[in-house]
């Protein structure tokens, strides 16, 4: 049930106590309160100190129980409480009401006493077995209350020897005396004040209250500050001896306390004068030294002469106190007055107008301001304690909030009546907050319905001396235990049981609680103790599951997400806190996994928020990824754990039962295009990228288990999740699985078998060689594409032209074994791309042609062909021309030999080119466009452009021995033996089989251009290695080539070839030898294109030569006038003649 109180206000219904800030803790029951008269009785005041409890009946008689340790079989650990002893403190005239019964037990520790007050009589006892004090002599009557203790002095620390000094509040007056722990008590002062009911000190400042109001007190000056009434509306009217101005500030004028309030606050309580502000004879200073902004803004008195006259005696003070009451009021039905010091610089008080009608509660200061917004309870308390900070003397359990809260015992309407409450909040917000959590924790007592004005038998105390409490619940639910990665259970090994004991051991000690306040209620007693918060989320948490009527679970992740929002953000104060911050943001991670994982089950795909919450929670929980696994079946089969286990915190090992529990985990239908792939594996596959980017954190337990798990686990929902991605390589704009599953396989992984055996068993044949790329294991690389190449299943297809894969790899080895193997295994199956392999200068290693054409030969015959035609054609080794020649002459004379099927082809294929009419392909083009799909008819065109070629390497080869080799064959090889001729200059029999043969004339004349050279060659247009003839060896070829031309049997072809020669090529033809050879039957007219450029060759020439002797004798003249001129130049010389004598 959840109940709102005020429009603001955030409400906790707190039935058992579970899941609130505070639990009940009973402490004990079934008192014996009866009197000896059996009458009927309640407990009416109680107080715990140093292991004894001390309980007040509304029989006048208190009894005495002391502890002892638990039994170590219980596992409450709680100490038990047995019963002491009884006394029945004296009192001089029993009273009715309130006031009947024990009213009071104060215990003053330090000094060893106690103070009873018991039928208006207080009596003194000493601790702790309640024995009379001071001889049973001393006994103070008609008294009202006792306490008034030193809220500022530590009682721990205070120093027994000087006494205690308390309060006695006496029907008229207040009365401060010293307790000691040998000495009598002994009277400090009196101070003549009336009526007071409840007082709380600090130093000399006292807050004090009397039937109908509040006032601060200063019981050394004695001087009275009038606060608030405590019936703030349903007070009777209070008519002031003099009107006064009211004050302008503090609350505001709406302020239903403030609206009651138009007197001054100073008033006498032993004059005749209301405006006076002493209450003892002599004093004639004002409120002394405490200055604020009240003093400044109220209205200062008229004159300090007009204070009453001080007075001779007390019975005087006490005597005009009864003569001049303040106000006349009933006595009846009255609230009763509530005080608690939350802080050394403020008090808290109470006011209301009904019991049943909700109270406000006040903080002023020491100069009587309100010092901070007031709190509303939902009805006025009975009584009211604070726990928390603020409280100097209280101890705080460490594994508690620090906050400062405020218990009230309360009424809260239920049908025709009221239910009692403890209502619970924090007094120490920021009063800007507009919301304010309360809690109640409702009570099952005897009374369990009040009526609107009847008064609670039951009360809340704060004991003189705490409690250690034992929570058990915190332990278990922190301990650590090994979680099954299976169901089912098996029975813990020695070792695991004695891992338990030592866990339970260390959670242990975050199993203490303390608890100072204490809740009485007919015959019982409870501890009322600050719940835990590990308790108090986990509750909440437990909240959030629910079952339905078959028995199925659920769970509210909204409820779920609040209590993670709760302690978003919120950092620990001590080891527990951490833990506990820890743990519930683990549990609450898996609770809305498992919704998941249930919404699976149920076919359901679950709302993106969900989805979203559940991983987000995941990440900031850090769970170790293992327990999250052990939910998703086939994943849960990747967990790795090392000997001792996966030990996590019981609480959470819970949460994972119960999940297994809900649902068969083996029945999940893993259907990747289903809820399965929708609401688990994208989850899964974020959060264990996540995971992987912890590798090398030393902050992860249990290192190398977890990275496998993650690797393995990683590597299967990405498997599961590529199955129906299309065939190919994976694509990266935008990532795909694919990609993603390649980024981790080429960035390594922990689980290198385990990978082996799923990509084994997915068929993933390519992604395994990735796996061995990854580890630089190039033979399992070349070994696992071998197997796609050669036809073994591989599901993602990426390997596209495999071969050409594991040539540029080979290149990229070193190791000769490897590459020697499977170049040769890939020569063998595509010997063009394999002898790549062999002949690639840019390889890293590397083989000597002799070496790889021996190593072909051997394992790789058939690339033999391929990798001479390499050696020949593409690095010009003509060392190999023999070999290749003779590879090629081998394959054609095998099937020549073999088939007679395929001379006739070739015998038919010179008949089919003769038969073309002109303009017809020469025969090498003819032979190309109709090559016969075999081997051995490509190797003949190879061995024609290999012996036709004009390459250095085509003139290397042996003639001779070529051909006697194709002698037998001649009619057969025509073309052969045509380049076999030319080779050995037998041209004239070359042209004879070009023209005769073939037929082939473009090739004839072209034989006659090149000199016999490249004529088969299919780049015959390129310029050739090997010198041009001279024209005069051209005119030669043509010549025979021309005889051959007036031999072709066909007229008709005859003339037109013989024409078409003489006319193309006419220069090279002497006219004379032509007009000898042209037939007399022909025509002028046929071979006109010749005669006329022949004769007009013989102008051309005539001409050039009347030029050249021309140009000749001008160069005679030239250089006879240079000889005259220069002979000019040199002059005479004269020689005498000298005759020599005899």
């Amino acid at each position: 049930m959840e109940d709102t109180d005020g429009a603001h206000a955030a409400s906790s219904d707190n039935a058992n106590g579970s899941s609130g800030t505070y639990l009940l803790r009973e402490l004990i029951t079934s008192v014996p309160v009866q009197g000896d008269d059996d009458s009927e009785a309640h407990i009416t005041c109680v107080d715990a100190w140093n292991g004894n409890l001390y309980i007040g009946t509304s029989a006048g008689e208190v009894l005495h129980y002391v502890s002892i340790p638990s039994d170590p079989s219980d596992e409450s650990g709680q100490p038990t409480y047995i019963f002491a002893t009884k006394i029945s403190p004296e009192y001089t005239t029993k009273q009715e009401g309130a006031d009947s019964g024990v009213k009071q037990i104060l215990v003053l520790a330090d000094v060893g006493k106690a103070c009873i007050l018991c039928n208006g009589t207080l009596t003194f006892y000493t601790l702790p077995e309640l024995s009379p004090a001071f001889g049973n002599r001393i006994k103070q009557g008609g008294c009202s209350w006792v306490g008034g203790m030193d809220n500022n002095v530590d009682e721990q620390s205070s120093n027994g020897g000087q006494g205690k000094i308390i309060v006695i509040c006496l029907k008229q007056r207040l009365r401060v005396i010293r307790i000691g722990e040998e000495a009598q008590p002994r009277k400090l002062r009196d101070i003549e004040l009336a009526g007071v009911t409840a007082l709380q000190r600090r130093d000399d400042l006292a807050c004090v209250a009397d039937s109908k109001s509040y006032s601060l007190l200063d019981i050394v000056n004695q001087r009275k500050n009038e606060l608030f009434p405590i019936m703030s509306q349903s007070s009777p009217e209070m008519t002031p001896a003099e009107p006064e101005t009211s004050r302008s500030h503090s609350l505001s004028s709406t302020s239903p306390v403030r609206q009651a309030r138009g007197h001054e606050r100073n008033i006498s309580t032993g004059g005749a004068s209301s405006r006076g502000d002493h209450l003892g004879p002599g004093n004639t200073s004002a409120w002394p030294d405490r200055r604020s902004s009240r003093n400044s803004l109220s209205p200062q008195p008229r004159s300090r002469d007009h204070s009453p006259a001080a007075c001779d005696s007390p019975s005087t003070s006490a005597r005009a106190s009864a003569e001049v009451p303040r106000e006349s009021v009933k006595l009846t039905n009255l609230l009763p007055p509530n005080i608690a010091a939350p802080t050394a610089n403020e008090y808290l008080v109470t006011t209301g107008t009904k019991l049943s009608e909700p109270g406000i509660g006040m903080f002023v200061n020491l100069d009587g301001d309100v010092s901070r917004g007031t709190i509303e309870f939902s009805s006025y308390p009975d009584s009211l304690v604070l726990d928390g900070k603020g409280l100097e003397n209280d101890e705080i359990p460490e594994d508690c909030d620090q906050g400062g809260y405020v218990l009230a015992l309360v009424r809260k309407p239920s049908g025709s009546g009221y239910r009692m409450a403890i209502e619970v909040q924090r007094w120490d917000t920021d009063p800007g907050e507009s919301h304010r959590t309360k809690e109640w924790i409702f009570v099952n007592h005897s009374q369990s319905f009040l009526t609107e004005d009847e008064r609670m038998t039951a009360g809340l105390r704060v004991a003189s001396t705490g409690s250690e409490l034992l929570i058990r619940e915190i332990s278990e639910g922190l301990r650590l235990r090994r979680l099954p990665i299976t169901p089912s259970e098996k029975e813990p090994s020695e070792a695991e049981t004695k891992r338990n004991e030592e866990e339970d051991r260390f959670a242990s000690r975050f199993a203490q609680g303390k608890a100072k306040v204490l809740f009485y209620d007919q015959d019982k007693v409870y501890w009322v103790h600050r719940n835990a918060l590990i308790l108090q989320l986990e509750n909440q948490l437990a909240t959030s599951l629910q079952k339905n009527a078959m028995g199925e679970v659920s769970l509210d992740t909204q409820s779920i997400q609040r209590v993670i929002n709760s302690i978003r953000g919120q950092d620990a104060s001590n080891e527990l806190e951490f833990l506990t911050l820890t743990y519930i943001r683990q549990k609450a991670s898996l609770m809305l996994f498992g919704h998941l994982v249930l919404q699976t089950m149920n076919g359901v795909n679950a709302y993106e928020g969900d989805k979203r919450s559940a991983e987000d929670a995941l990440l900031s929980g850090d769970v170790d990824p293992r327990i999250v696994l052990t939910l998703v079946p086939p994943l849960a089969a990747e967990v790795m754990e090392g000997d001792q286990g996966i030990w996590i915190a019981q609480g959470l090992r819970d949460t994972i039962s119960m999940v297994r529990q809900s649902c068969d985990l083996n029945k999940l239908v893993q259907d990747p295009n289903g809820p399965y792939g929708d609401n688990l594996l994208p989850l899964i596959k974020r959060y264990l990228f996540a995971w992987r980017k912890k590798k090398g954190f030393g902050s992860v337990a249990d290192e190398s288990h977890v990275f496998h798990t993650v690797d393995a686990a990683l590597l299967h929902v990405l498997l599961m999740l590529d199955q129906d991605s299309p065939l190919g390589p994976a694509v990266s704009d935008p990532p795909s699985i694919r990609a993603e599953l390649n980024e981790v396989v080429d960035r390594g992984v922990d689980c290198f078998d385990r990978a082996i055996e799923l990509f084994t068993q997915y068929n993933r044949l390519y992604m395994l060689s990735r796996l061995y790329q990854s580890r630089k294991m190039t033979a399992q690389v070349l070994a696992t594409w071998k197997r796609i190449i050669e036809g073994e299943t591989d599901a993602g297809g990426e390997l596209i032209d495999g071969e050409q894969h594991v040539r540029k790899y080979l290149s990229k080895l070193r190791d000769p074994n490897l590459v020697r193997d499977y170049g040769c295994w890939l020569a063998n199956r595509n010997p063009k791309v394999g002898v790549e392999v062999f002949a690639d200068d840019m390889s890293r290693v590397k083989f000597q042609p002799t070496e790889a054409v021996a190593m072909l030969k051997e394992k790789a015959p058939s690339a033999v062909k391929d990798y001479l035609e390499h050696l020949v054609f593409g690095q010009n080794h003509v060392r190999y021309v023999n070999d290749l020649i003779a590879f090629y002459l081998e394959t054609v004379l095998a099937e020549l030999n073999a088939s007679e099927t395929s001379k006739l082809t070739l015998i038919e294929s010179y008949e089919t080119y003769r038969a073309l009419q002109a303009p017809k392909p020469t025969y090498r083009q003819f032979i190309s466009d109709n090559a016969i799909d075999a081997e051995w008819w490509r190797n003949r065109v190879r061995l024609l452009q290999l012996i036709g070629g004009s390459h250095g390497a085509a003139s290397k080869y042996d003639v001779r021995s070529l051909r006697e080799r194709l002698a037998p064959y001649s009619n057969e090889l025509v073309p052969e033996m045509i380049i076999l001729n030319g080779r050995e200059g037998k041209h004239d029999q070359a042209l004879q089989l070009l023209v005769h043969g073939l037929g082939d004339y473009d090739t004839a004349i072209r034989y006659c251009l090149l000199g016999g050279l490249s004529i088969f060659h299919p780049t015959s247009s390129s310029a050739p290695e090997q010198p041009l003839p001279t024209k005069e060896e051209q005119s030669v070829l043509f010549n025979f080539l021309l005889h051959q031309f007036f031999s072709i049997e066909d007229v008709s072809e005859r003339l037109e070839r013989t024409s078409e020669l003489l006319e193309r090529f006419g220069a090279w033809f002497d006219i004379a030898e032509v007009l000898n050879l042209i037939p007399d039957s022909w025509s002028v007219e046929a071979v006109s294109q010749f005669l006329v450029h022949a004769l007009r060759k013989l102008v051309e020439e005539r001409h050039e030569t009347a030029i050249v002797k021309a140009l000749s004798g001008a160069q005679n003249l030239k250089q006879a006038v240079a000889f005259i001129e220069k002979t000019e130049a040199l002059g005479p010389t004269i020689v005498n003649a000298t005759v020599e004598s005899e």
